[in-house]
């Protein structure tokens, strides 16, 4: 039985993530604290699911973590309950399981779903191109950092650098014209956000080009020798206001969909006689689009393929009751539609970047437009 690659914590939330929306879930990831992270799903009909994920590979997960979990999906009427994780089960957690219709996800679970289902290249966007564990043993970094490098290293905003190597292999807002592929994406999402994550969770490859830039970056004495940030910024309609960016999958010149887009933050919206809330402790984000086909047949562009990704989070769309915001994804050759969408997120956000999901069969340009009305619209 092939076992799943050793994943960084947030890169194997966000593969399971994916691994539900290809199964045709709308997924939501939450954050839950001491390192857990819960994936929420619905479908088209109504299903209900939720996946309690414990993504270290050294966690032995016990009756104590999944206990409580299970009863309160119980009570919320979850159709499907899964509790997924790199390290290892309990045995009492697999009776505990069997007793209560719960599926349980390891690496060898994974691994085998991966390989029936054709679904490799999935897992190659948030590795350095290995999908299934091999003999070899897993390591940090190929050697010691001498103390004043690590101590620099630690002072450096690497999340901050993150994008901006984003930008370096052409990343971005389709704005800028550079436009990026979906492997430059994927490349974006290995990169560590601290220290730690680069000793331990990125690929080994990944760990050696990054502290090469890294000790590059110190040597020209900036950060920003590494470029600018591409970021178009929506409104501060709500609390606080989030700096949006988006990622483009294509180059303006070369996409199957160019859209136009706009942003803003808002505590609440309007739409038709019903006013929204944003949850407690949540705000939502507004985005508009104008959708403009450039090519010769039918493109789609569905509503659960744009993402929200924020402090390495991806939220997917927030559902309204009795609103349809997206069509149906569908557009016409040469033809252009103004659709939109909202996310709820938390209340601290502060960055956050629309991401094309890499199952999207077109490719698409962004182009912030701030003449474009970032509220909710009607077809055009």
């Amino acid at each position: 039985m092939p076992r799943l690659v050793e994943l960084g914590s947030k890169q194997f939330v966000r593969f399971l993530s994916d691994l539900w929306t290809q199964r045709n879930w709308q997924t939501k990831i939450q954050p839950r604290g001491e390192g857990r992270f819960l994936v929420q799903g619905q479908r088209a009909d109504g299903t209900k699911g939720m996946m309690l994920v414990l993504p270290t590979v050294d966690a032995e997960v016990t009756k104590d973590h999944v206990r409580g979990f299970i009863a309160h999906a119980k009570k919320r009427q979850i159709d499907v309950i899964v509790v997924a994780s790199q390290g290892e089960f309990a045995d009492e957690v697999r009776g505990l399981a069997t007793n209560h219709d719960v599926k349980l996800l390891d690496r060898d679970e994974l691994g085998e779903t991966v390989e029936n289902e054709g679904m490799e290249e999935s897992v190659r966007q948030y590795t350095d191109g290995d999908v299934y564990e091999t003999a070899e043993v897993e390591f940090g970094l190929p050697f010691d950092l001498p103390e004043p490098i690590e101590n620099a290293l630690s002072s450096l905003p690497l999340a901050a650098i993150q994008e901006r190597i984003s930008g370096l292999t052409g990343g971005g807002d389709g704005d800028g014209g550079s436009g990026g592929s979906s492997d430059d994406g994927s490349f974006r999402d290995r990169l560590p956000s601290s220290l730690d994550d680069l000793k331990s969770s990125s690929p080994p490859s990944v760990r050696v080009v990054v502290v090469a830039v890294l000790l590059l970056v110190l040597a020209l004495g900036s950060v920003a020798a590494l470029g600018p940030v591409v970021n178009g910024s929506g409104g501060s309609g709500g609390p606080s206001g989030v700096a949006i960016s988006a990622v483009s999958t294509a180059p303006s010149s070369s996409a199957d969909m160019t859209a136009r887009w706009n942003a803003q933050t808002t505590s609440s919206i309007t739409v038709g006689n019903n006013t929204f809330t944003a949850p407690d402790g949540e705000q939502f984000v507004v985005v508009a689009f104008n959708v403009t086909n450039q090519g010769s047949s039918p493109g789609s562009l569905s509503q659960s393929a744009v993402v929200f990704e924020s402090d390495g989070v991806r939220h997917g769309h927030q559902p309204l009751r009795n609103v349809s915001a997206f069509g149906g994804g569908l557009f016409a050759p040469n033809d252009s539609k103004t659709v939109w969408t909202v996310y709820a997120v938390p209340e601290d956000t502060k960055t956050g970047t629309l991401v094309v999901q890499p199952s999207n069969e077109d490719t698409v340009a962004f182009v912030y437009d701030d003449s474009l009305a970032a509220e909710p619209q009607t077809e055009s």
